[in-house]
């Protein structure tokens, strides 16, 4: 052949890869820079000020806002919960399996599964107390860094997201399907403020650690496809050569 071979076989990065890049590098930056500065004293004044914002000055046992949006701050704190997220990642992977699509029920279940090994082996590590500022709304037993609700909402229902958007052309659909999981997300987290069972570092650190992760995934499943379907051309290429 008249050409390398070896510069063929290296797919084009798209557009969205190359800023599903630039996030996933944002959210590690963020995460690593939060992480460095636990137990700092600006950090824990900062932490503790807007835990005890969100309490009724005269009993830190009542959380401020009307009864409705104390239960609406449980509903959303229930979307990051094991159980639901467990539930939905059975149901999306059984539904992928029957439609014949393995290989993304596969990357399903890989990206969300070493994504809670990852948060559950990062609380034990950092080892960081929940808040005791406040009396907690809701039951807790790891650590508080990074917030294991934000992350793996991040992770399950942004990785949906992802994979969603790979179904569809239209550019209006693929930002819904990714903007939206990313907000459940964070009412997830910002739930797990006002229930005081975290500080907002813990959020903020898990939320971008999730999407972080989230996108390494999408990014090297995207990678094989393209490398795959580059050699599949490569080589009806050579054999029409020959």
């Amino acid at each position: 052949m008249g050409h390398d071979d070896s510069a063929i076989i290296q797919p084009q990065w798209k557009k969205t890869e190359v800023f599903g890049l630039i996030m996933m590098l944002t959210g590690l930056a963020v995460f690593t820079a939060l992480a460095a500065q636990l137990g700092t004293p600006s950090v824990q004044r900062f932490d503790e000020t807007v835990v005890r914002s969100l309490r009724n000055a005269e009993d830190l046992a009542q959380p401020i806002g009307p009864a409705w949006f104390k239960e609406l701050a449980r509903d959303f704190t229930a979307l990051g919960g094991y159980g639901i997220l467990s539930t939905i990642t059975l149901l999306v992977t059984t539904f992928l399996h029957l439609e014949r699509r393995p290989a993304r029920a596969h990357f399903v279940v890989v990206a969300i599964v070493a994504g809670y090994s990852l948060s559950m082996t990062l609380k034990a590590l950092i080892a960081r107390p929940r808040p005791d500022i406040v009396p907690w709304l809701s039951h807790v037993h790891s650590s508080s860094f990074p917030s294991g609700h934000s992350m793996m909402s991040a992770v399950v229902y942004l990785s949906l997201g992802l994979m969603l958007s790979d179904l569809t052309s239209r550019r209006l659909v693929k930002t819904f399907v990714v903007v939206a999981p990313l907000t459940i997300s964070a009412l997830v987290g910002l739930s797990r403020v006002y229930m005081g069972v975290h500080y907002p570092t813990d959020v903020v650190a898990g939320w971008w650690l999730g999407i972080s992760w989230s996108l390494a995934c999408w990014l090297a499943i995207r990678r094989w496809r393209a490398f795959r379907e580059v050699r599949k051309a490569l080589s009806i290429e050579n054999e029409n050569a020959t």
